[in-house]
């Protein structure tokens, strides 16, 4: 059966909304939950991306709130550092498709001996922020899963049901109080239809 990813990634203001999504993600059905480890450099002080990335206190918090929820922890590493940090908690590595070729990166997770899912090798992936390109019918053959752009679960499913191992998508919460966008809104399904995605897939 095809393990779901819920790409939770970026689309959270603090650590006690990290965890109702974990909890969402959970309950929707989902298999994984899905973090990013990048480095604060490069965003400004007080903006959304640098207050929320991730320390090893962070971390070691997601991890054992996702086993609360009974979910299992995932996080991108994306800078070589963050591998050591993030080895003692996850299961398999998932590579963006960004660093498909770094090897900075790719070395020391392989160096690991855990599974790797690296979108643009063995995991297929559109890599735009929305796919402008019409999504295709059939995964071509030689990859496990799918990393997917496109807020539609309806596309993901039909992928799912052609043998992927791993469906990866990108959720958000049904609603942000108070009104707020997270960034990757226009990539993500809502909680309640990765909810209907997941019923559908396991039923």
């Amino acid at each position: 059966m095809t393990k779901v990813i819920a790409e939770i990634g970026v689309n959270w203001r603090n650590l006690d909304e990290a965890d109702k999504m974990i909890r969402e993600s959970s309950e929707a059905g989902a298999d994984i939950a899905k973090f990013q480890a990048y480095k604060q450099d490069g965003f400004a002080i007080g903006s959304h991306l640098y207050s929320i990335a991730l320390t090893q206190k962070d971390i070691v918090y997601l991890y054992h709130r996702c086993n609360s929820h009974g979910i299992e922890f995932l996080c991108t590493p994306m800078y070589p550092e963050a591998v050591e940090m993030l080895n003692p908690y996850v299961k398999r590595w998932k590579i963006r498709y960004f660093d498909r070729r770094n090897e900075e990166i790719l070395s020391v997770c392989k160096a690991t001996e855990k599974e790797m899912l690296v979108s643009g090798k063995n995991m297929y992936c559109v890599p735009e922020y929305p796919p402008i390109r019409a999504p295709i019918d059939k995964i071509p053959e030689g990859f496990c899963g799918v990393s997917s752009h496109y807020p539609d679960s309806n596309v993901v499913e039909k992928w799912a049901r052609q043998g992927l191992e791993y469906l990866e998508v990108h959720v958000k919460r049904d609603e942000y109080y108070p009104s707020w966008c997270p960034r990757d809104n226009y990539v993500s399904i809502t909680m309640s239809e990765l909810a209907e995605l997941c019923r559908r897939l396991k039923t």
